[in-house]
């Protein structure tokens, strides 16, 4: 994590860890997720904030998913945007399923409000999957692990011209 961290401060990133750790998610978050690797909500919960210099591609941290609809893009906004444009009832129930599967922990509001998730669904149970508008409930795996994804992040973020979709969230 400290070649990542590293990595990104020399791309113009802030990142301050959380001075005290705490819980990353409120009951009601929680209570959704019940099964999220614990390498998420260790590597997030350690963090009180990393993002891009332009404030405009941030890892989610505790104090995103506690904030509410308090903070100018929630946790879940993309999600909130989605439901906004379901047609019905049952294309609103197929959005709220998908977003029970996959949880978002980074978020990318400079293009087509790109995400990162982890997928929580038996098949392919903890890869790292991105998605963008309109269809954010088809999104493409990018990383078989948490991990796995921090490692190629840490390689992207040395690059000068990373690939994508890498790329967005750098």
């Amino acid at each position: 994590m400290q070649t990542l961290f590293s990595r990104l401060t020399q791309r113009g990133w802030t990142v301050l860890p959380a001075p005290k750790p705490r819980g990353l998610l409120p009951d009601t978050v929680a209570a959704r997720y019940p099964t999220l690797p614990g390498a998420v909500t260790g590597f997030l919960a350690g963090l009180d904030m990393c993002r891009n210099a332009a404030d405009t591609s941030w890892f989610l941290t505790a104090g995103d998913y506690h904030a509410g609809s308090g903070a100018a893009f929630a946790w879940n906004a993309y999600e909130q945007m989605a439901l906004a444009d379901a047609e019905d009832p049952d294309q609103a129930a197929a959005i709220n399923s998908f977003w029970d599967r996959h949880f978002p922990f980074m978020l990318a509001v400079h293009s087509d409000y790109d995400y990162l998730a982890v997928r929580l669904m038996t098949e392919g149970f903890g890869c790292v999957v991105h998605g963008a508008a309109p269809e954010w409930e088809e999104p493409m795996v990018i990383a078989d692990s948490f991990e796995g994804l921090l490692d190629a992040l840490a390689v992207a973020a040395a690059m000068p011209d990373p690939s994508y979709p890498l790329s967005l969230f750098l």
